[in-house]
């Protein structure tokens, strides 16, 4: 009886030692935990047993991309990526970071640079900033003479419909994909008007006289909105990049009009017709200011093309 007894006992004690020797395993989509002992853990699928393990127990194996994590039986935890396309150390040499110029800013008056930072495969954040006035367009009537725009989205890159094993990305900031993004602008433009009365004929000299009336003024503007960004992005030698996309969204925008100066004097002209009204640099689009959208103060349909050349950056991580 003492005996039966002590082994009872030990069975008890023993029972806890026992149940900390499983592993437990939860796939993808299942929110059961699977009670099993692992066997072996190679490249592309895991081994192992359902628990209680028995000798005459059949060896089960699971493809590692339907694996969310093993949790073994001295408390480690091991996740699992979904695909190839998810896993980070697929990637670790390769550079993460870029800096881009917008070459199509440059050439409607802005200067525009962004700033790209990799956080996980398929997905990145971009920020951008705008210099107005600041390009190759100089010219008043057809680009805003200064200010800025800010823009700041989150980058999907696509991943195919459907992989073969072992597929990955390229690189980790090439391919497809598309950006929500906010932009906003703040611009002003210089422009004058000149207007003139009925002129008066001297029939003695033989000329025309009025007089001219010229108004100098600022116009300041405001835009906001919210764009879709459908893009593609190529890589080349993890030292360049090219970026090209297209954008469409809702935004709003306002303009205020503040007058400089009048000034008013006596012109003559020779002729009747040598007279007429001029008005100068009325921009009401934000041409050359980040994005297109109206000022008239309602919600409407905002867009927006860009081309961007760039380096990459960051120090390369060895490996380990």
């Amino acid at each position: 009886m003492k005996k039966l007894f002590f082994l009872l006992l030990l069975g008890f004690a023993l029972t806890p030692i026992v149940s900390k020797a499983q592993d437990a395993m939860i796939l993808r989509g299942k929110a059961d935990t699977l009670k099993i002992k692992v066997i072996e853990i190679g490249t592309e699928e895991v081994k192992y047993k359902l628990w209680p393990v028995d000798e005459g127990m059949p060896v089960m194996v699971e493809r590692k991309d339907r694996i969310n994590k093993i949790i073994m039986s001295n408390g480690t935890v091991m996740r699992f990526s979904e695909s190839e396309f998810a896993n980070a150390s697929n990637y670790t040499n390769q550079r993460k970071m870029a800096i881009k110029m917008d070459l199509f800013s440059l050439l409607s008056g802005t200067t525009s640079i962004a700033y790209e930072q990799n956080i996980e495969p398929g997905r990145s954040w971009e920020v951008g900033v705008g210099m107005i006035g600041l390009g190759f367009n100089t010219n008043e009537t057809t680009s805003p003479n200064s200010g800025a725009f800010f823009r700041a989205g989150y980058k999907f890159i696509n991943q195919p419909d459907y992989y073969l094993k072992g597929m990955r990305y390229t690189h980790i900031m090439k391919g497809a994909y598309i950006r929500p993004e906010v932009v906003a602008h703040f611009y002003s433009n210089k422009g004058s008007t000149t207007t003139y009365d009925i002129p008066v004929y001297n029939s003695t000299t033989g000329v025309y006289t009025a007089n001219q009336t010229i108004t100098k003024s600022t116009t300041s503007y405001s835009g906001y909105a919210f764009m879709l960004n459908f893009g593609k992005q190529w890589v080349f030698s993890d030292v360049f990049l090219v970026d090209f996309f297209v954008g469409a969204g809702i935004g709003s925008g306002n303009s205020r009009t503040t007058q400089n100066s009048v000034s008013t004097t006596t012109v003559t002209s020779s002729t009747s017709y040598g007279f007429y009204d001029d008005y100068s640099n009325s921009i009401d689009l934000g041409t050359g200011a980040g994005m297109l959208v109206n000022h008239e103060g309602n919600v409407g349909f905002a867009t927006q093309m860009g081309l961007k050349l760039g380096i990459l950056i960051g120090g390369l991580t060895e490996e380990k």
